[in-house]
């Protein structure tokens, strides 16, 4: 049954937090508690989860972003907006050696990034610092199509734009309510908890003939 399904894929859609980066938020915590004599406690506290939110769908410019951080910390705060992007890139980290796994479907899928991610982050770390982005068909961005993760309306969008039916379709994302969300509207899923997990798991399906397993 499960290599049934796997004849059926024609699209994977691949997250890129947390499966082909690594994301180390206390890095940047860090850094703006550093720059702003701050505690990184309260640092953490006065995220302003609304305002990120809204970032990411394409709501508040970078600017905008910028300012809403500096002034959810406790004022008068002296945050630069120079520190302030520096910091934001620390949150991306190492390319993860899922990218051996891309590779291996690139010839025979179509290829497509789903993410809730920002235009600072796309546009000057993500389409320059790694590797992934070479290896895709296309790519679907939280803050260009105007839905998160886990709104059902993102997944039926990339759907539409990857030309793709929902039953021919795999999405892999570290979070289970994103998977949850792909496959209440029929999209096939893995919950990525590892890179061998994942390997085993294309394998299970028959996305990767087990003797060209390179991870």
């Amino acid at each position: 049954m499960v290599h049934l399904i796997g004849s059926m894929i024609k699209t994977l859609f691949f997250d890129i937090g947390g499966v082909l980066i690594d994301i180390h938020p206390e890095r940047t915590l860090q850094y703006y508690s550093d720059c702003t004599d701050i505690d990184i406690n309260i640092i953490r506290e006065s995220f302003p989860t609304e305002a990120h939110n809204n970032y990411e769908l394409g709501r508040l410019t970078d600017h905008e972003w910028y300012l809403a951080v500096k002034e959810n910390y406790p004022q008068p705060c002296c945050l630069k907006e120079s520190d302030f992007y520096k910091g934001w890139k620390m949150l991306l980290g190492e390319e993860k050696p899922t990218l051996n796994l891309m590779e291996q479907l690139k010839d025979d899928y179509s290829i497509w990034l789903l993410s809730n991610t920002n235009p600072q982050h796309i546009r000057d770390e993500i389409d320059i610092r790694y590797e992934f982005p070479k290896h895709i068909d296309g790519a679907v961005y939280s803050f260009d199509v105007g839905y998160r993760k886990p709104h059902k309306s993102i997944y039926l969008r990339a759907l539409e734009l990857a030309n793709s039916n929902a039953e021919h379709s795999l999405f892999i994302d570290d979070l289970k309510e994103n998977i949850d969300a792909a496959k209440s509207v029929g999209m096939h899923g893995i919950h990525f908890q590892s890179v061998e997990q994942l390997e085993k798991d294309l394998i299970m399906m028959g996305l990767i003939p087990q003797k060209e397993a390179l991870v």
